[in-house]
């Protein structure tokens, strides 16, 4: 199977975007609903745990008989596999260039490197998706998608949250960060 580009895969997954986009922000608006002082206790690892259980609870209860979407948990990777646009996605808290932050796991890399994994139809394109927050840690700033080529990105694109869309324009940007050449 070629190669889809960003923009293919992209446009293929549009009837999703805002489902994705919406669940990234849901699970950050929960989670900083927690009670100020149970905030202050949470360091960034708690809090990526307590956003990714919301948003695999959000992803769950959004997708539901949804006949498009299958949910699959492969030796206790969480990814949905969306059949149209024939992509896995997994949820992630991520960088601005969308790679994820925490020490993967050996379903986590076979699923970024694009390795067969058991009960996974191949070759589905896999994704990343998830949230970009401020040096903070606490103001959301995007909701984005990546996708992963083993231990480096081959693409990121940020959601355009709906207030901020403009009409006939597409509801995501290429956010890639382009290699430096040195002079």
């Amino acid at each position: 199977m070629p190669k889809r580009s960003i923009s293919e895969i992209m446009e293929a997954m549009d009837s999703f975007l805002d489902d994705f986009d919406q669940i990234a922000r849901e699970a950050h608006d929960r989670y900083r609903a927690y009670n100020p002082a149970d905030l202050l206790e949470l360091d960034v690892r708690a809090q990526a745990a307590c956003t990714y259980a919301h948003m695999v609870a959000a992803a769950d209860r959004r997708f539901d008989g949804k006949p498009r979407v299958r949910p699959l948990e492969i030796r206790g990777l969480k990814v949905w596999l969306l059949d149209e646009p024939n992509v896995v996605i997994r949820l992630k808290k991520m960088d601005e260039n969308g790679a994820s932050r925490r020490y993967p796991t050996k379903q986590a890399k076979a699923f970024d490197a694009g390795k067969e994994l058991p009960n996974l139809p191949m070759p589905p394109v896999r994704l990343t998706i998830g949230y970009h927050l401020d040096r903070t840690g606490t103001q959301f700033v995007r909701s984005q998608v990546a996708r992963p080529e083993g231990r480096s990105i081959a693409w990121c694109a940020a959601i355009v949250a709906q207030e901020d869309r403009e009409v006939g324009k597409p509801i995501w940007i290429d956010v890639t960060k382009q290699p430096r050449f040195a002079a």
